[in-house]
């Protein structure tokens, strides 16, 4: 009898225990940085893994063709919803109860964007990038792509709006647990490009049915209404994402256009590395972001003194993300097989950008959280005609080797921007509600 109370009485404080233990673990400070990269790094792991079993089984020629139309999705996922995702961020990092309208915005953004951008990516990829692929490979590949892509980061995005990031981390992980299992089955068996598109895009769906039932279970069901006096930033929002997304994924669009496939699968393979020393600078952006807002609200001159405050871990962040590039890039060819050698040269050059790029992160967002976002838009909307000029340029004139050159010096103008921009505007400037 006794026993079976004090089993009843042990079921409630476990519980209490579990809970005070998540919310030690989504924490501030180290702890919540580190409980962040946890399960980043391990989804890193698994993507780069998926990776390297999608890159053999396809070849390197194949995969060459296939790497053009993903840096088409990249750019899609970020135009498709319009900047509703950042909307919910700035409205629920200020005020929780504002989740469902901002969220049915999001979906409803989603929903009237995603056939026309999937539509756009086809048009690029088969006219000015000459895929020879059959359109409605490409068509297929795009729309798995975006889909999950778009959702999956808007779902992060919902649980990063309520301070928690940590269920934002594993929500890629599962993205990226999912793709190795689906790559390891399939390539055991085939090798076509074809057929792998197709469990792909079933697999897509799928998830991202899966990640929407989640946030409404976690945060409540969706206001579906459109937010419409929120539309322009919304769009500005968008314009930031967008030209980042240009920013780490034209580069393979245009090589397509300059080189065989070969050439680009070899390139392609160098560029992903580049992943492993963005991710921490995205977790640490991850958790500054929020912050940024609850900043601006007492203008730029709060988010400057903010920035200011967070430059040594951004920058360190990037520098020593740089030299785990060059190191895991070192060692390409023996992952993927010899065909992939250059790879290792186009990863140690290409990441000599990370640093810089984590200089953008964060006056970018110090603008951002000021509600100077419009700003920052005109300023990423140059730089994206101005990196795809200049990248077009460099391929033309020096290949591979050009294109590396030319995307260096287009990253750091950018961050020499931003920085000037971030802390020359007048702090008189309205800060948006």
């Amino acid at each position: 009898m006794n026993g079976a109370a004090g089993s009843e009485a042990a079921g409630p404080q476990r519980g209490r225990l579990l809970r005070r233990a998540f919310a030690m673990i989504e924490g501030g400070g180290i702890g919540r940085f580190l409980s962040v990269m946890a399960p980043t790094a391990v989804a890193l792991g698994v993507q780069f893994i998926a990776f390297a079993v999608t890159a053999r089984g396809l070849g390197v020629t194949a995969f060459g063709e296939y790497a053009a139309i993903l840096g088409l999705a990249a750019i899609g996922v970020e135009l498709v919803g319009l900047g509703g995702a950042d909307l919910l961020v700035r409205a629920v990092s200020r005020d929780a109860s504002r989740f469902a309208p901002f969220f049915g915005n999001m979906l409803l953004l989603i929903a009237l964007t995603l056939v026309p951008v999937v539509l756009l990516g086809l048009y690029v990829a088969v006219f000015p990038a000459h895929s020879s692929l059959p359109p409605m490979l490409i068509l297929m590949a795009l729309a798995a792509e975006i889909t999950i892509g778009r959702i999956s980061a808007s779902v992060e995005l919902a649980m990063v709006a309520h301070s928690q990031p940590f269920r934002a981390s594993c929500v890629r992980m599962t993205t990226a647990m999912a793709r190795l299992a689906l790559a390891l089955a399939y390539f055991w068996f085939a090798s076509s490009l074809a057929g792998w598109v197709e469990m792909v895009l079933v697999q897509s769906l799928v998830l991202a049915g899966l990640y929407l039932l989640v946030v409404t279970r976690l945060y409540g069901r969706p206001v579906m209404r459109l937010q419409t006096a929120e539309l322009t930033s919304g769009v500005a929002f968008g314009v930031n994402q967008t030209a980042r997304a240009m920013q780490g994924n034209i580069d393979r669009v245009i090589l397509a256009r300059f080189t065989d496939p070969a050439v680009l699968g070899a390139y392609a393979a160098g560029a992903r590395m580049l992943l492993i020393g963005l991710f921490p600078l995205q977790v640490v952006t991850r958790i500054l972001y929020p912050q940024f807002f609850r900043h601006g609200e007492n203008g730029i001159a709060a988010t400057r003194k903010f920035a200011l405050k967070s430059l040594p871990a951004m920058l360190g962040t990037g520098i020593l993300a740089s030299v785990a590039v060059a190191g895991v890039g070192y060692f390409v060819p023996a992952v993927l097989g010899r065909d992939f050698i250059a790879a290792r040269e186009s990863a140690m050059l290409l990441g000599l950008s990370l640093p810089l790029i984590a200089l953008q992160y964060l006056a970018a967002d110090t603008l951002t959280g000021a509600g100077l976002q419009h700003i920052r838009a005109v300023i990423y909307g140059a730089a994206a005609v101005g990196f795809g000029l200049l990248l077009a340029l460099g391929a033309r004139v020096g290949g591979v080797n050009g294109l590396i050159a030319a995307y260096l010096v287009a990253h750091a103008l950018l961050a020499g921007t931003l920085w000037v921009v971030a802390f020359t505007v007048k702090d008189t400037v309205r800060v948006e509600p």
